[in-house]
């Protein structure tokens, strides 16, 4: 594969998505209530991806409420949850980032299973160097790479275990909230046919 093309070129080549980028995304507002700027290259898959789940598994965290689960929503709903039911354990050794604080979790990313996928914020830390962390059920992990190639790996690396759903032969794809969910076993191998044109 060609170093040159970035790990969002990698998904779209991957998925075979086509669809015009979307524009005014409203992260202004989410990143004045956090504090702080997200990374770059998450911000321009939601860009690129409408709402949807990649592999109708992996789901992003969006701006806005018109989003089933937007970013600051969710962000809010941890901090307040770790702060009046002294469930702060539930995401132990971490924290959840809060603007007063240091470092601590931003959730970014959720799945259909058990996944959750995070950013180690750190105002003092540039976005775009913000540790990945995750865990799908149980423990943590925090691999050395950006929230784009983690997406990547996810839906197209059989061997990012735990939390790969690659499937070799089967081609990875993008289903937007709007279309249609497959019902059928033959839908799916519509879909994840390698040979399926876009």
């Amino acid at each position: 594969m060609n170093d040159q093309l970035t790990w969002i070129d990698r998904i779209i080549d991957v998925t075979g998505w086509r669809h015009e980028p979307e524009d005014g995304a409203g992260w202004e507002q989410v990143e004045a209530e956090l504090g702080v700027a997200l990374p770059s290259d998450f911000k321009e898959l939601c860009r690129r991806f409408v709402p949807g789940a990649f592999y109708a598994y992996l789901d992003l965290l969006r701006p806005t409420d018109d989003h089933a689960q937007p970013l600051l929503r969710t962000w809010a709903s941890c901090r307040q949850w770790a702060g009046e039911h002294d469930s702060a354990r539930l995401w132990a050794p971490y924290e959840m980032y809060g603007p007063d604080k240091g470092s601590g979790l931003i959730q970014w990313g959720s799945d259909q299973t058990e996944g959750e996928y995070y950013w180690l914020a750190d105002r003092s830390v540039e976005p775009d160097r913000w540790p990945v962390v995750a865990r799908w059920v149980e423990p943590w992990h925090q691999p050395d790479m950006s929230t784009a190639e983690f997406v990547y790996r996810v839906i197209a690396d059989p061997e990012f275990k735990p939390f790969t759903v690659a499937d070799p032969p089967r081609r990875p794809f993008y289903l937007p909230h709007w279309g249609p969910f497959p019902m059928s076993a033959d839908d799916w191998d519509a879909l994840t046919d390698p040979n399926r044109k876009g």
